[in-house]
């Protein structure tokens, strides 16, 4: 990706072109400029909306059943009980919503890189973007796992719809 791109401008790479009449190296080069900012570009989408999915659609689901719990969890006790493994279910959901909280907003300030070259920023999402974005799926993945079905508000990959299920009678 970003570190394969440059090769296609490398002093052998122009000379093969330009000896077998492929790209001169203005075109050369204007390929290499136009695959660096589709990459920038690809990845600054996905990287928004993977924040506005987090914000709009997964935290107000996880949100709604840490209230679950945690009213589940109160009424137990109020009723002069203890609910140890609701409480570990409510301290462990607790902490994947903060976690995940934290990661949607490293992402979204690592998205607001500004300044530099198409290069500059093409390793910035490489070094920092994609990572929080991998960091960010790591924990909404967690959450999926705890959240009941009927929480979640994404398809999921055990949702396929039946027109789609080629294996489907």
């Amino acid at each position: 990706t970003v570190d394969a791109l440059p090769q296609i401008v490398t002093k052998d790479a122009r000379a093969l072109f330009e000896k077998y009449h492929i790209l001169q190296e203005r075109e050369l080069q204007a390929r290499y400029e136009i695959m660096v900012e589709t990459y920038n570009k690809t990845v600054n989408v996905e990287g928004q909306l993977m924040v506005l999915m987090a914000n709009r659609y997964i935290l107000p689901a996880a949100f709604d059943y840490q209230t679950c719990v945690a009213q589940s969890v109160a009424a137990v006790k109020a009723a002069g009980s203890k609910s140890v493994e609701g409480k570990k279910t409510l301290d462990t959901v607790v902490k994947l919503i903060d976690e995940f909280r934290r990661r949607t907003d490293k992402l979204a300030k690592a998205l607001e890189h500004e300044g530099g070259s198409a290069e500059k920023h093409a390793k910035h999402f490489r070094d920092v973007v994609v990572p929080a974005m991998a960091a960010l799926r790591e924990t909404g993945d967690q959450l999926e796992l705890m959240l009941p079905h009927e929480t979640w508000p994404l398809a999921t990959y055990r949702e396929q719809p039946r027109a789609l299920n080629i294996y489907s009678v």
